[in-house]
């Protein structure tokens, strides 16, 4: 976040107040028309006088689809368009994420564009759920909701790590115009990385924050070491996470070696020339702009 973006608790005091509850949809779908494909729970708070907000809450890892964060952009504004039909503004967009680990809470901001009803440029705060209760005037439900209905689990083709060079990753897109995350890597900067690499974090964003290079190291080592002890890929990050090696990290640290074994990046599609991703495009990009040298992917075995 630029110094001249206003924070969480400018957000706060210029967006809270007394709101009903007006809409709690436990399986909210975008459209078969939509760029993405995903499902949510959508809870919309209007007052008078007020903009509404809209609270989504997803389970990433249940077959919901895209995600909350790399669908940002589609669900909000598809939730504009739907619900809020008049309105100039799109609603307060309240993101989160239930992790297996972890929960991601956020206020999301975007740049708007009213005419066409699209929003661009995603910018993220950290909340807590206190402070979702303040913005609404009342407290808000954050469980994905008795209604949610997982999708029958189908055959899956069995998974593997790999340690893959990340300057031959795919195009990471779509990415959002700021700053620290400009759009894709072109090949001169990938290789200018690789021979200058940049070490340490960056106080622009959380991808940016800290050292992929070290946790790469870690990551690539353990794993290598419980596959070669016969380990399989589902047990591997328990083990992971659990090793001695592992105990002792920087809060950073530890949520990055955490995504890399359990929130795994998946390129997906042609391979290699048009691949994207079904998940880990911020994390691609942070470690292309480190110039980190390696880093654990997902595939599928052939």
């Amino acid at each position: 976040m630029s110094a001249d973006e206003p924070s969480l608790p400018q957000l706060l005091d210029a967006f809270a107040g007394a709101r009903a509850r007006v809409l709690d949809e436990h399986m909210y779908r975008l459209p078969p028309e939509a760029r993405w494909r995903a499902t949510f729970r959508l809870q919309l708070f209007t007052g008078d006088g007020m903009r509404p907000v809209a609270v989504a809450t997803q389970m990433p890892g249940a077959g919901e689809g895209a995600s909350l964060t790399n669908a940002a952009e589609t669900c909000a504004e598809t939730v504009w368009r739907e619900h809020f039909p008049d309105a100039p503004e799109p609603p307060v967009w309240v993101s989160h994420l239930i992790l297996e680990h972890r929960r991601q809470l956020s206020l999301v901001t975007f740049a708007a564009d009213p005419s066409a009803r699209t929003l661009r440029s995603p910018g993220w705060r950290p909340m807590s759920p206190a402070d979702v209760d303040a913005l609404v005037g009342q407290a808000v439900d954050l469980e994905r909701g008795a209604g949610f209905t997982p999708p029958e689990p189908e055959p899956e083709p069995e998974a593997r790590f790999v340690a893959y060079p990340v300057v031959r990753l795919p195009r990471p897109a779509p990415f959002r115009e700021k700053k620290c995350m400009a759009a894709g890597v072109p090949w001169w900067r990938r290789l200018g990385r690789q021979l200058v690499p940049r070490r340490g974090g960056r106080d622009c964003c959380w991808y940016h924050g800290g050292d992929w290079h070290q946790v790469n190291r870690l990551a690539l080592r353990l794993v290598a070491q419980f596959e070669a002890a016969g380990v399989s890929f589902e047990d591997i990050p328990r083990h992971v996470l659990n090793h001695p090696d592992a105990q002792g990290l920087t809060d950073w640290e530890a949520e990055a070696l955490d995504s890399l074994v359990m929130d795994t990046i998946r390129p997906h599609g042609p391979w290699p020339r048009d691949a994207r991703y079904n998940n880990g495009n911020h994390r691609a990009q942070a470690m292309l702009d480190a110039g980190v040298r390696r880093t654990l992917i997902e595939r599928d075995t052939d």
